[in-house]
């Protein structure tokens, strides 16, 4: 068949326009809402949001025409022809349709985050063609059972809901196998985990070898093979999905941050934030005013959230806020979560943060802390504790802050017990 006949004659060539528009405009939202701007991962991440309507689009397609060519008697028709070298030609538009999909996809989010999908990620690209490629063939093999008006609606439920039912499963892994996990790529500071990304191109092979076994020869011992390749496939998979919970995510190489160190305290920023000139010059006045009032400041500032030796998690995103990084000092420099708090539940110094930050925040900005940033009462008793003598309030500063370190030792907010 002409390559122009089959574009023309196919399913796919109308379901494609169908599945564009879809994808450019109902699904605009979920492909451009809560995008980390400037960060090319990102836009990966969100187009994958739309690799279930592609799915199913391609596995109620593939169904429609398995069900044509039974119906024409083609197999009857062409004996020199094996079963697989008649339905390949008809599924690659079937495929390629679901590819479009996801370039409309990839294209629409791109825009949003105003960068191009780095050449670093493309195995996420390569899991998603070969998800799709899984659901064309299973599709077709359910078009070769049942009639077309029953198989094609049945292959697009069916191809939805395998691929986007297991992002809401209680168990984590099912999401990891189907290339769910992908939506929560990427923050600026992650990277897609290559476990995700092979579990899902492992287990998309070996449907598409199983399947394609079938359909070239339909016995009971291609059954007995496919069925081999998906459970070997499964034992091997389910094992390295597992441990990556529901977000698949790592952090990213901290060899990208680009530091300022012309003074001090050093500050490392990822390339993609926005205005990093004036989040240092912002960050180092702060710094120095912490300085000044006595307070212990940190040697380096980082915003990679796994801080190593010596540094400071900054807990900045790529589009700051300049009003919120004293804020965001002051949560930093305090003492993290104690792991006695984690394990029994129980942290009698928690009611001293909120007051401490609102308090670190004042001294850092020199401006009374008000209430909407922070509590009320905790502005309130930081305002207090702003009109004692310098003493006083880095005693109580260091008596609460001592108290956060420990899970059972109560704060004392009052400042003139703070120091006893």
């Amino acid at each position: 068949m002409l390559t122009r006949t089959l574009i023309r004659s196919s399913s796919a060539t109308v379901m494609f326009f169908l599945l564009a528009m879809f994808v450019a405009f109902l699904l605009n939202d979920t492909l451009t809402g809560f995008v980390t701007h400037g960060y090319g991962p990102s836009a990966l991440g969100k187009a994958s949001m739309a690799l279930p309507f592609a799915a199913a689009a391609c596995a109620g397609s593939a169904a429609w025409e398995a069900a044509r060519l039974k119906r024409g008697r083609v197999f009857e028709q062409a004996p020199a022809r094996s079963r697989l070298g008649i339905a390949l030609p008809v599924l690659v538009p079937v495929w390629s349709m679901g590819a479009g999909g996801l370039a409309v996809a990839l294209a629409v989010s791109s825009t949003a985050v105003a960068a191009a999908p780095p050449l670093t990620h493309w195995g996420m690209l390569l899991a998603q063609g070969l998800l799709l490629a899984a659901n064309t063939l299973i599709g077709y093999l359910l078009g070769c059972r049942l009639p077309g008006l029953a198989a094609a609606p049945l292959g697009l439920v069916a191809g939805f809901f395998l691929m986007a039912f297991p992002a809401s499963w209680e168990s984590a892994w099912p999401r990891q196998l189907v290339a769910g996990g992908f939506g929560s790529c990427c923050s600026v500071g992650s990277v897609i985990s290559q476990r995700a990304v092979w579990v899902a191109v492992l287990f998309a092979a070996a449907v598409c070898a199983a399947s394609l076994a079938v359909i070239h020869r339909a016995t009971r011992a291609t059954a007995l093979l496919a069925l081999s390749l998906v459970a070997g496939a499964l034992a091997i998979a389910i094992p390295v999905a597992k441990p990556l919970g529901y977000d698949p995510v790592i952090a990213r190489d901290a060899s990208e941050l680009v530091c300022d160190t012309q003074a001090h305290p050093q500050i490392c920023l990822w390339p993609e934030t926005a205005d990093r000139g004036k989040v240092v010059q912002e960050t180092r006045a702060y710094v120095a005013r912490m300085g000044e009032a006595g307070l212990p400041v940190p040697a380096m500032l980082t915003q990679n959230r796994r801080p190593g030796p010596g540094e400071t998690t900054l807990g900045i995103n790529e589009s700051p806020r300049l009003g919120n990084i004293a804020a965001n000092l002051a949560n930093a420099v305090l003492p993290p979560l104690p792991e006695c708090a984690r394990a029994t539940g129980r942290f009698a110094a928690y009611p001293a943060r909120g007051p401490l930050i609102a308090w670190i925040t004042a001294v850092a900005t020199q401006a009374p802390p008000q209430p909407g940033p922070f509590r009320p009462e905790d502005a309130a008793l930081a305002q207090k504790i702003l009109e004692q003598p310098r003493q006083t309030q880095l005693a109580w500063y260091e008596t609460n802050r001592q108290a956060l370190t420990t899970c059972d030792q109560p704060p004392r907010l009052d400042p003139k017990g703070a120091g006893q």
